[in-house]
């Protein structure tokens, strides 16, 4: 009895700590949605200065998920994810401790990186040690910490006539918590392998071959449309509302929460969905929620339908991402599959970062409105690039019958 409660024990603790970390995680990822209106004000720096601020959020990220695998194969994971939960909870401090801009922009590559490491990390630990449920409710529990983010950084703002930092401060003190709570339980924290792993197919396929792949190049084109557009509507929603609609920060707050737990739902449904429906149906149903609902965001008829329209984004997005990656071997071949979803991961981050840098330049030159537009230009382009994508995978399967 007692082995078995331990052998339960190092089953389920790691898995449930695992996603109480991707929920703080994604509350530290969401606090700029509300923060960076208020952190204009205590920099001096104005819309367009979002476009130095999220790459900085992000590249570290990029890096951390590019050599995640070479640290964890050198020091294995347990270290490596106690160095990120560091590095991560540090770097969020020094959010709130910056004293000026420069310094805050360091801080946010160095919290990135942090963060990069862990995701990586855990994505890496569940494949590896648990099924495809819990892969799901991994992300799913980040998408909650997104949802909650709002609601803390308002809370500190308005209810408690605080300021934004406190709100970085309480989320560094548990990221270095969870921290210590890994370094307790070392343990725990492997990564199981087969005794005998399979020839990889990718052998020997480098790089430069799978990126003079034109499949493979369209993907990483659709991969950065479609980061710029889940993250920048996340990201600049709050200055729409609040700056060109003159909503109150506590209903902006309310629908940016809105989004992203629209989001989270629709991930959460997903493998529901797709049980039903099949991807090709899903994915055209996803596609149509997102155009839909970035039309009526764009066109602001009246508050119901724009609000209806945000939500819509956020569960039209939802399952986009999961879908194609996991279509990824049979889009390119086994052969590129591999570099495809390492270099499509790191084009959503990407665009995710220049695209909603982009959001902020416009709303500073043009007027906080054109966040709308750019929302269903960016949605609309995707889809675009969709419908191409697809065709041109129809025409490599013709050519390639037999590549699996």
């Amino acid at each position: 009895m007692e082995l078995r409660f331990n052998l339960n024990l190092r089953k389920s603790f790691p898995i449930i700590t695992a996603y109480l970390i991707f929920v703080v995680i994604g509350i530290a990822s969401g606090l700029l949605n509300i923060a960076w209106t208020y952190m204009q004000s205590t920099f001096g720096v104005s819309h367009d200065s979002l476009a130095a601020l999220a790459p900085a959020a992000m590249l570290g990220g990029l890096i951390a998920a590019f050599l995640s695998g070479s640290l964890i194969g050198r020091f294995t994971l347990g270290p490596v994810l106690v160095g990120g939960m560091a590095i991560a909870g540090l770097g969020l401090l020094g959010y709130a401790l910056a004293p000026f801009w420069i310094a805050l922009l360091a801080v946010a590559f160095i919290a990135s990186i942090g963060k990069g490491t862990i995701d990586a990390g855990l994505n890496n630990f569940v494949s590896a040690n648990y099924g495809t449920a819990e892969m799901n409710w991994l992300h799913a529990c980040w998408g909650i910490g997104l949802t909650i983010a709002p609601a803390i950084v308002t809370r500190f703002v308005l209810d408690q006539g605080g300021n934004w930092q406190a709100s970085y401060l309480l989320v560094g003190a548990v990221v270095l918590l969870l921290g210590l709570v890994i370094l307790r339980t070392l343990p725990y924290w492997h990564i199981n392998t087969p005794a005998e792993q399979p020839k990889a197919k990718t052998a020997g396929t480098t790089m430069t071959e799978s990126l003079r792949q034109p499949i493979v190049l369209i993907g990483l084109l659709f991969f950065f449309l479609y980061g710029g557009i889940e993250i920048g509507a996340g990201q600049l929603a709050n200055t729409l509302l609040i700056e060109a609609r003159a909503l109150p920060q506590e209903i902006a707050s309310a629908w940016v929460g809105a989004y992203w737990a629209s989001f989270t739902i629709g991930r959460i449904l997903m493998g529901l969905l797709a049980m039903r429906l099949g991807d090709r149906t899903l994915l055209n149903i996803c596609f149509a929620s997102s155009l839909l609902g970035a039309l009526l965001l764009f066109l602001n008829l009246n508050e119901v339908l724009s609000f209806t329209g945000l939500l819509g984004i956020g569960f039209g997005l939802a399952a986009i991402f999961p879908i194609l990656i996991l279509q990824t071997n049979r889009r390119v071949g086994a052969r590129h599959a591999a570099n495809a979803i390492g270099f499509q991961v790191g084009s959503a981050g990407l665009g995710g970062a220049v695209l909603t840098g982009m959001g902020g330049i416009f709303a500073e030159h043009i007027g906080a409105e054109s966040i709308s537009l750019f929302v269903f230009v960016g949605a609309l382009l995707s889809w675009f690039v969709y419908q191409f994508m697809i065709r041109w995978e129809v025409k490599r399967r013709k050519l390639l019958p037999t590549e699996a």
